[in-house]
């Protein structure tokens, strides 16, 4: 049953990894590069960092040994950070990769708020830094931006990029990257704990969603495109005999942040040969999943399928909401109105 169950997901990995594109900009082309997309500064190409870590993972000494200055960072791992790419930054034993993009006086000025934002499938991290890097002096909200590069799981001999389909929350290679990225943050430059923020889109915004689940007690407030909750099942139900291969964590942390539900409307879907998957109706059932988790949650519908427009939702709306949303925010600002162009393409869905 298992092999069968594999037969059945590849075709939906081959179409997936064509429908996650980068996000796109006022004219509707790319914002974050090409599909591949490592090229303009990647791995291979010379843009990344030549230190990573290279003799463990950041908690072997990093987040209680620093502080956010330069003379007290111990961790090799953490001490080698640099603005851009970083490579070679071990995991349990695995080199992973993610692009830093550090506000001004970031060794000095801490601690900082950090958003965190994965690609879609067949994507880079490049997709997401290039969202998120030009606004990381915001005078209003500083931060840090943390864009991970997928970790190539493959599956029977295809790349499906991240390890986001069967979950073990203490193991899950995505999770830990997250849990060793914050350390050295931590350790380096000084974490604000109230201000940690995810966005992802596509499979990144179901990655978005998995951080929700699994590290929700650190997460201040989530923003997810063309995502799902693989732990909704009622998300689960039309993936039919795919369903056999989705095994996600009950959320179980007790915090209910407050969350954007972006999607693309009907024609946000992926068209299988054996079912349809809608992001409009994922992210409509996540609304009542999380309220009845008592979670607020803003439902956005931009209209433009499945895409990233910010000509349309401007990331700067997306870093207000954040902004607005530090960890333990219980009544949401947004109650009663929405600002920007969350007031023109949203609804606001309190939690029970």
């Amino acid at each position: 049953m298992a092999r069968l169950h594999l037969a059945l997901l590849l075709p939906f990995l081959a179409a997936l990894s064509l429908a996650c594109g980068p996000p796109t900009d006022s004219d509707g082309t790319d914002a974050g590069g090409s599909d591949s997309g490592t090229s303009d500064g990647g791995t291979t190409d010379g843009g990344a960092s030549d230190g990573g870590a290279t003799d463990g993972g950041a908690t072997d000494g990093g987040g209680s040994d620093g502080g956010g200055t330069d003379g007290g960072v111990t961790n090799p791992a953490c001490a080698a950070l640099q603005d851009g790419w970083n490579v070679d930054f071990l995991v349990d034993g695995e080199a992973r990769s993610f692009v830093l993009n550090l506000p001004s006086g970031a060794e000095t000025d801490g601690p900082w708020p950090v958003v965190f934002g994965w690609h879609g499938l067949g994507g880079s991290a490049t997709d997401f830094s290039s969202v998120l890097s030009p606004h990381v002096n915001d005078p209003n909200f500083p931060f840090i931006a943390v864009s991970p590069e997928d970790s190539g799981l493959m599956m029977y001999g295809y790349e499906v990029d991240w390890d986001v389909f069967t979950v073990d929350a203490a193991t899950n290679k995505e999770m830990r990257l997250f849990d060793e990225i914050l350390a050295c943050l931590e350790a380096r430059y000084g974490v604000d704990e109230d201000r940690v923020h995810v966005t992802g889109f596509s499979l990144g915004g179901a990655m978005t969603n998995l951080t929700g689940v699994a590290r929700g007690g650190q997460v201040a407030s989530v923003a997810a495109f063309s995502g799902a909750y693989l732990s909704n099942s009622e998300n689960t139900a039309v993936f039919g005999p795919l369903a056999g291969m989705v095994s996600w964590p009950t959320p179980s942390h007790g915090n209910a942040y407050t969350q954007l539900l972006i999607h693309g409307g009907p024609t946000d879907s992926y068209t299988l040969s054996i079912v349809t998957l809608q992001a409009d109706v994922f992210a409509e059932n996540d609304v009542g999943y999380l309220n009845g988790m008592g979670h607020d949650a803003i439902l956005c519908d931009h209209g433009q399928g499945h895409s990233v427009p910010l000509y349309l939702m401007p990331a700067t709306d997306i870093l207000d909401f954040f902004q607005a949303h530090p960890l333990g925010t219980t009544a949401s600002p947004y109650a009663n109105g929405l600002p920007g162009s969350l007031g023109t393409y949203c609804t606001f869905s309190a939690g029970n």
